[in-house]
């Protein structure tokens, strides 16, 4: 069996196809096709004259056409508008893909390194150096991609006309109440820490999500990113320990199987209360559900639109709904007196939570508004539009019995303190008073995190769970890409803190060295 591949024109969002039964490593039909790029400009704009004028009046064949001379146009083409090809699966036989985007004028090699065909490498050391060799490519012969995204596999008007039936207003984030960073509560700093860590190790993946083969993956992007929004839940990691208590950040189960595994750019959603076809879930009363891509109007029309006739379904008359697509952005729709003719539609434009350098604390409006929403109930401000509402608290017979409400303060949070996660869960269940006291201690497994330790990224003194005594906790996320991950953590000296430098994420190199050498403290005793 020979080196297979595939090797395409792009043009106007379709690929033309063809298929290498051999020899399509970078050496050899690789550089031939990239030598086949005229490198004189006046040539190159004949050159891609002609390939356009080629494709337009082209007759694609409905089967597969193997390529018989990396020169010749004449063995035809299979149309195909699904650039899932393009994409190295290790279920399948294919090794590489070349694609010539006459759309974006750049020369794709397996999906994801784009060059630029106006400006393609030289032959030496060519593609063999570059993608069998590791040599690095000069940045100036590198280019983009835009418009992969494919149109959308709905009815575009019937959408946009539902849409604006709702006669929506479009309020920006500082109309929702939103906290400055200077206000934020450590829990929703720490959250917003996490997320912006698992954002940065991700956006590599989720940027190919225009992929249908990578959509039904990136859902479980979203879900980890919105349970890491969520200040004051206690927080799962997995040090291979048993009997460890799941909770929603966890990477081992409770992840909502349609919303994780079923989104696509063409999808519809169904409202069935429950069961496989439920796209959405309520989190600290929120209406919560996942997308793809909010990078178009029509997406955007189709998602605000479904978001409210599900409150409608659920017979809402007053709530808040997020809608967090795999691009990390997000949307969030409030409706007041849903039940009525005087119905009131209010939504975000599209916000960012990913991190940004000009904004204290490198926080977007994004990820301010969606840790205020993911807050514990009734302890962050109201949208603008909505009044003041006195704290209610709906206590369970539980709840009654006055004998928590006679412990002091301080009798409570030691309680809570040396309190296991599953009797943690259970604390916040019994009354307002210790359910505070539970939300102000921030757990990560059995720790209690005090705080973060400055200069250091994803650092924290803790409290072990056993003596009370205080640590250094370390967090990491291990995560294949496209595969589900799980937070670990490790307990560190401040002599084994001291040999990293700041500012390095330090549970990244102490999962390295426990993947490489099965001991996370290598090297550092």
């Amino acid at each position: 069996m020979g080196t297979r591949g595939y090797f395409a024109y792009r043009y106007k969002k379709k690929y033309y196809r063809q298929y290498l039964s051999h020899d399509a490593y970078p050496s050899y039909y690789g550089q031939q096709l990239a030598n086949a790029v005229p490198r004189d400009p006046i040539a190159f704009k004949d050159w891609v004259a002609a390939k356009t004028k080629m494709l337009e009046n082209i007759k694609p064949s409905e089967e597969e056409v193997i390529i018989s001379d990396e020169h010749s146009d004449s063995p035809g083409y299979n149309l195909c508008a699904d650039l899932g090809f393009t994409f190295i699966r290790e279920d399948s036989d294919i090794e590489w893909t070349y694609v010539i985007d006459l759309d974006n004028l750049i020369f794709t090699v397996n999906a994801a390194t784009h060059l630029k065909l106006d400006n393609m490498p030289p032959s030496e050391p060519g593609l063999e150096g570059y993608f069998e060799n590791k040599v690095p490519i000069p940045p100036q012969h590198l280019g983009n991609a835009q418009g992969l995204w494919p149109l959308p596999g709905f009815d575009v008007q019937e959408r946009q006309e539902a849409y604006e039936a709702l006669d929506p207003i479009i309020v920006p984030a500082t109309g929702w109440g939103i906290s400055t960073w200077d206000t934020l509560t450590f829990p929703q700093r720490f959250s917003i820490e996490i997320v912006h860590f698992l954002v940065q190790n991700s956006s590599g993946e989720v940027a190919l999500a225009y992929s249908p083969y990578i959509q039904y993956m990136i859902g479980g992007y979203c879900w980890d990113a919105l349970c890491a929004a969520i200040p004051s839940i206690p927080f799962a990691y997995d040090n291979n320990k048993r009997g460890f208590t799941k909770s929603l950040s966890d990477g081992c189960g409770h992840r909502p199987y349609a919303m994780c595994y079923k989104i696509g750019t063409d999808r519809i959603k169904t409202f069935q209360s429950g069961g496989g076809d439920n796209y959405y879930c309520w989190i600290r009363g929120c209406l919560v559900t996942f997308c793809v891509w909010l990078g178009d109007p029509a997406y955007v029309a189709s998602e605000v639109e479904q978001m409210v006739r599900k409150m409608e379904h659920d017979g809402h008359g007053e709530c808040i709904g997020i809608i967090l697509s795999s691009q990390y952005e997000m949307i969030a729709v409030a409706v007041d007196d849903g039940l009525k003719p005087t119905r009131k539609v209010r939504h975000t434009p599209v916000l960012s939570i990913r991190p940004s350098a000009d904004m204290p604390g490198e926080t977007s409006d994004g990820l301010l508004l969606l840790s205020q929403l993911l807050s514990p109930p009734l302890t962050g401000p109201q949208p603008s539009w909505r009044a003041p509402r006195p704290i209610q608290c709906t206590q369970s017979s539980v709840t009654q019995n006055n004998e928590w409400s006679r412990l002091p303060p301080e009798i409570i949070q030691e309680i809570v303190l040396y309190a296991d996660t599953k009797t943690y869960s259970s604390l916040c269940r019994v009354s307002k008073s210790v359910r505070s006291v539970c939300l102000s201690q921030l757990r990560v497994g059995e720790y209690t995190i005090l705080g973060p330790i400055p200069g250091h990224k994803l650092i924290f003194a803790a409290r072990c769970p056993d003596d009370g005594m205080h640590t250094i906790l370390s967090l990491g996320w291990d995560c294949i890409p496209f595969e589900r991950g799980k937070w670990k953590a490790w307990e560190l000296s401040p002599k084994q803190l001291a040999k990293f430098k700041k500012g390095d994420y330090v549970g990244d190199k102490l999962l390295i060295a426990e993947l490489k050498f099965k001991d996370p403290y290598r090297g550092l005793d």
